[in-house]
């Protein structure tokens, strides 16, 4: 089947575990890429860039499984591709042996020597600017020249949660291929100086300051990257999937599936409806939608089932969505808060700065409930 530009295509298996062995992960990557035709280059670097910020072990579910790459890797081998042009690489917070954050506890490292594909830490790695065409915060980014140069990149999340971003899935997977320090979106950068003393009022959005830009800033990674016309493709890891912070608080869910796409937007759109959430409500996701990136209503985004070849209407695609939710949560001085409330309204991350801000203006704070 070939990809169609703005579809997004599902690939399902059944699980009920809350772990699933190397080999399942491998195998769903392997079926899903089994039924769609890939244009890939003659030439230049395959690369594979999937979450790997902090080295869990992987089933915790914090970084992609090393199987679902291992089954990318081994779905392009099949088609002829040969392992010098594979790469396998993320800027993350690196190695950290003394907390057990390594790419071998990962299950990283034995899965690429196996296969001959070098393994890549991009921090440090040259880089080049990038022009954001539109762009709200940033002009330019530094990407590394892995990304710029490499023939066809596979952008590869997992199904997870995230204390700022709600789901941190397709387009916050993109974060990894910025350098620093403009890598680290989640912290008040230079560019956010000139405005540090409202940063933690709300705007318009209902959002903090903060928050705007944040996801202005997520935004703006996609369209830089669009600018360089890259061929690439989004696949996500969503055999199991996890709630709560995207770090160590949280817990894991099986999900049962993969999503392949490119269009950032409609993939995160989609696995967010999956993941039980309302990707209309998701704050990066409305934004994105605001700046013409794509829809976060599932409605409008054409679903294709790759086992069956159909596409799948929202009664098939609801029957696919995770009977849990998966909600993010954050930390305020009373332990952790949902992102979301009961009635889906979504709550302000770091409440206690919101609140303290509105105390200082006169306003009344703002409950979590």
């Amino acid at each position: 089947m070939r990809i169609e530009a703005d579809q997004v295509y599902f690939c399902g298996t059944h699980i009920v575990d809350l772990e699933a062995p190397f080999e399942a992960y491998r195998k769903l990557a392997m079926d899903a890429l089994d039924r769609v035709q890939l244009d890939l280059p003659e030439k230049g670097k395959i690369l594979l860039k999937p979450n790997a910020t902090v080295l869990y072990d992987a089933d915790k579910r914090i970084v992609t499984h090393p199987g679902f790459l291992g089954g990318i890797l081994d779905a392009l081998s099949e088609r002829g591709v040969t392992s010098d042009r594979m790469v396998v690489a993320d800027g993350q917070s690196g190695e950290r042996p003394d907390q057990g954050f390594t790419w071998e506890g990962a299950g990283y490292l034995g899965t690429m020597d196996s296969r001959g594909v070098e393994l890549k830490c991009l921090n440090g790695e040259e880089k080049r600017s990038v022009p954001v065409p539109g762009g709200v915060v940033f002009d330019a980014y530094p990407l590394y020249k892995e990304v710029t140069d490499c023939g066809f990149l596979f952008n590869v999340p997992l199904a997870k949660c995230h204390n700022l971003g709600c789901t941190t899935l397709a387009m916050k997977n993109l974060m990894g291929i910025l350098g620093r320090p403009e890598r680290h979106l989640c912290t008040v950068q230079e560019v956010d100086k000139p405005f540090e003393s409202d940063l933690w009022r709300l705007t318009d959005s209902g959002l903090s300051l903060f928050e705007d830009r944040f996801y202005h800033k997520l935004c703006d990674v996609v369209h830089a990257l669009q600018s360089l016309g890259i061929p690439q493709l989004c696949m996500v890891d969503g055999l199991v999937g996890r709630d709560g912070t995207a770090f160590n608080e949280g817990e894991n869910a099986p999900l049962g599936w993969t999503l392949i796409g490119t269009n950032e937007v409609h993939v995160d759109a989609v696995g967010t409806y999956l993941m039980g959430l309302d990707p209309t409500t998701t704050p990066y996701l409305r934004f994105a939608t605001e700046r013409g990136l794509g829809s976060s209503r599932v409605g409008e985004i054409n679903v294709v089932d790759l086992r069956s070849g159909n596409l799948m209407d929202l009664k098939e695609l609801e029957s696919k969505r995770s009977k849990k939710v998966l909600m993010p949560i954050s930390r305020y001085e009373e332990g952790y808060y949902d992102r979301f409330r009961a009635d889906g309204s979504v709550v302000p991350w770091r409440i206690d700065e919101v609140n303290k801000q509105r105390i200082a203006d006169g306003l009344d704070p703002i409950s979590v409930r």
